[in-house]
């Protein structure tokens, strides 16, 4: 039975639909432009960091790179999105391209997540290996294993796009509005607006939940509770992060912190994953307590969807301690540069008064 509801007038525009029950709240507005502004900041600083520091980089980092790359798109086509939603629902002047700007910005937001799935997902598989077996550490990071990668990653999301648009199914997310941005519409029948929403970009992301979770319990039992179990088996881990090991195909210390990047990426991506669940599995929201708790997570989606490079950059970037120190020290050493330029003007003020 198609739940989805029947608008009398075909040509509905989406102004008049945002302004009659979709508007989205200014506060989760807000949320998603302060969450792409922290990104585009977090992205900055990773890829500036790996250029700026010889140090970290190794094959993990590079990875990293493309995963920043993958968010970026994302922030560029939820700013499109933000950009829309502001001049329909802010603005009394006609958008003429407005649809097509939604369908564009829909395909942006379909590619660049599942892209960035599959970037986390071999940046974890990679992880997991250098734990279970080091040696094969140099055939995952060999340039055909790079090539792999590429074309898994940037084309499957590609053709599942191409695709998309194809069969004409992005657009408004008109019954489960998402935010200040577009989707898969949803004037389609309901079964085959989750079909594409599992295929473009959900199912994918709880694929993606299952492999890190299995990442995740293998690091923890292979650093936490063997070890403490049988002491022997402690120097397998830590010669994985010994400091002394080539950097090119080894993790450094630091790198450890990509455990708690994927717990992050639990929480961040936790609101929207939520209200999709809610959506396949109740259909339209007519309870109460379900519209409020729609409502929540739906602020927690506007911040969270975003905010992945953000939160790359904390844990990556700020509690590295190599970074850390590189611009600690630099910032150390221009204040010593200044003061001692300040105090050879001072002798030379005082050389050329006693001259005089």
């Amino acid at each position: 039975m198609n739940t989805t509801p029947n608008y009398p007038d075909s040509n509905i525009t989406a102004a008049v639909i945002l302004k009659s029950f979709h508007s989205v709240p200014v506060y989760v507005l807000a949320l998603s432009i302060i969450s792409c502004c922290l990104s585009l900041a977090g992205v900055i600083c990773i890829f500036v960091s790996y250029y700026a520091i010889v140090s970290i980089r190794n094959y993990i980092r590079k990875l990293l790179l493309f995963l920043t790359l993958a968010n970026l798109i994302d922030v560029l086509g939820i700013i499109i999105g933000i950009v829309r939603y502001m001049l329909l629902e802010y603005t009394d002047e006609k958008y003429k391209h407005e649809k097509q700007t939604c369908i564009f910005q829909s395909m942006i937001t379909s590619f660049a997540p599942c892209s960035s799935f599959f970037w986390t997902v071999f940046i974890a598989i990679y992880f997991q290996v250098q734990v279970l077996k080091p040696s094969w550490a140099d055939k995952m990071s060999s340039k055909a294993s790079s090539v792999v990668y590429h074309v898994l990653s940037w084309g499957i999301p590609g053709v599942i796009c191409v695709l998309a648009l194809y069969y004409n199914v992005f657009g408004d997310t008109e019954e489960i509005y998402t935010g200040p941005w577009c989707w898969i519409k949803t004037s389609q029948s309901r079964k085959h607006a989750l079909v594409w929403m599992l295929l473009t970009v959900k199912g994918w992301e709880l694929l993606s939940y299952l492999i890190l979770a299995e990442v995740l319990v293998f690091v923890v039992f292979k650093k936490y509770i063997l070890p403490r179990c049988l002491r022997r088996h402690r120097r397998p881990y830590t010669e994985l992060f010994d400091q002394g090991i080539n950097i090119s195909t080894r993790l450094r210390r630091e790198d450890k912190n990509f455990v708690y990047v994927w717990l992050i990426f639990y929480v961040l991506r936790f609101g929207g994953t939520f209200r999709f669940l809610m959506h396949a599995i109740h259909g339209p929201l007519i309870d109460h307590f379900m519209v409020r708790t729609a409502r929540v997570m739906m602020v927690w989606q506007a911040f969270g969807d975003t905010a992945q490079a953000f939160g790359n950059f904390i844990f990556l970037c700020v509690c590295d301690k190599t970074i850390r120190q590189h611009y600690l020290c630099r910032t150390a050493t221009d204040r010593n540069t200044g003061h001692v330029t300040e105090d050879e003007n001072i002798n030379e003020a005082e050389t050329s008064s006693l001259q005089t």
